[in-house]
């Protein structure tokens, strides 16, 4: 098995991903370990495809989550681990995807696509409680701070 996020918080709601060659090769072990919605822009068998809130404008899944949560009526979004950079040499928290998956190698557009998307998050307060990140269009804090 894959260190991957869905098995880090299987108590989750929402697992979504955006690249459909990551849904190739996760979804059956995502269909074992996580109990929440499957979604995704791409078409996942059993999974929902939502599409009608995506933005034309080439994007990442970080970006996409937060257009997502919007979408569904959130009101405050405290980003985690939204470091948009490869902090440490590092691609993700968990070393580089397998050969063949997306790994992070738009990273330096990323700040520009999280301004483009900001207009969907009108009437959403936002804040970056990553410990390090490329992104300084949202308010900064710590996780202490935002969960108080």
């Amino acid at each position: 098995m894959t260190n991957t996020t869905f098995r880090a918080c299987p108590w989750a709601d929402v697992l979504y991903a955006l690249d459909r060659a990551w849904w190739d090769k996760h979804l059956g072990e995502a269909r074992q370990v996580f109990a929440g919605l499957l979604v995704s822009p791409q078409k996942v068998p059993g999974g929902e495809r939502v599409v009608n809130w995506v933005p034309r404008d080439r994007t990442n899944s970080g970006a996409m989550a937060l257009v997502l949560a919007a979408y569904w009526g959130a009101r405050r979004i405290v980003m985690l681990g939204y470091d948009c950079q490869h902090t440490g040499g590092k691609t993700h928290w968990h070393g580089s995807h397998p050969r063949g998956l997306g790994d992070a190698h738009g990273a330096a557009h990323w700040p520009a696509q999280f301004r483009t998307i900001s207009v969907r998050l009108a009437g959403v307060e936002v804040v970056n409680a990553s410990r390090v990140s490329a992104l300084d269009m949202f308010k900064r804090t710590t996780l202490d701070e935002a969960l108080q």
